[in-house]
């Protein structure tokens, strides 16, 4: 018996890395670039502390902290409203703006 994944429940997914690789095909983002992306900043905030701690928080390591906190999150703020226009677009029909009318007068 095949089980089909329905549209309001989401796909299980095979992998961190087999996600990544579906991402490239897929629009949006996915599961597995957010978790790589994640604990990519992750490592990122762990260095930039032991450098502030190591060069007793030093101007120039403490201005890279605060620059990748707020790439951080400003990345996030994007995804979730990403997302968020996607959600709204596949929820409601199409918009008043996006069709044609029937009665179109031509410009003279």
């Amino acid at each position: 018996m095949v089980v089909k994944a329905s549209p309001a429940a989401p796909a299980k997914s095979a992998g961190v890395f087999q996600d990544i690789i579906n991402s490239i095909f897929e629009p949006g983002v996915n599961h597995g670039v957010m978790l790589v992306m994640n604990c990519a900043f992750f490592g990122l905030f762990v260095i930039l502390l032991y450098l502030m701690v190591a060069t007793n928080f030093n101007l120039h390591v403490c201005a890279l902290a605060v620059i990748a906190a707020l790439l951080f999150g400003s990345i996030q703020w994007f995804i979730m409203e990403a997302s968020a226009a996607q959600q709204r677009q596949t929820a409601s029909p199409a918009s008043p703006s996006m069709q044609t009318p029937k009665n179109k007068k031509k410009k003279l």
